[in-house]
């Protein structure tokens, strides 16, 4: 199964996603196009159930699931970014 926009760090058994705020519909910067609603409406609702589908698939396989927002890759967030990384990499 191919995960777009993933990192996998098999050893430590997780799987790191980087979720696009326009395409996940992230709630602090998620916009609802104007143009072609309904298509952008199904599209990100579709993306949105895969990820949950993607997510249940590999907690089953036993990896674990780190899903941070692009606007998280931010420098001004770095220092919380980074715990978030250290905690789910810690055994």
């Amino acid at each position: 199964m191919h995960y777009g926009g993933c990192c996998g760090l098999p050893k430590q058994q997780l799987a790191v996603f980087v979720d696009g705020c326009f395409w996940h519909n992230c709630p602090i910067h998620g916009t609802k196009p104007k143009h072609n609603a309904k298509f952008w409406r199904d599209k990100i609702a579709g993306n949105q159930v895969r990820d949950r589908l993607v997510n249940r698939t590999l907690l089953a396989r036993g990896v674990r699931v780190l899903r941070i927002w692009e606007h998280e890759l931010k420098r001004k967030n770095e220092n919380r970014l980074i715990v978030r990384l250290n905690r789910a990499l810690a055994p």
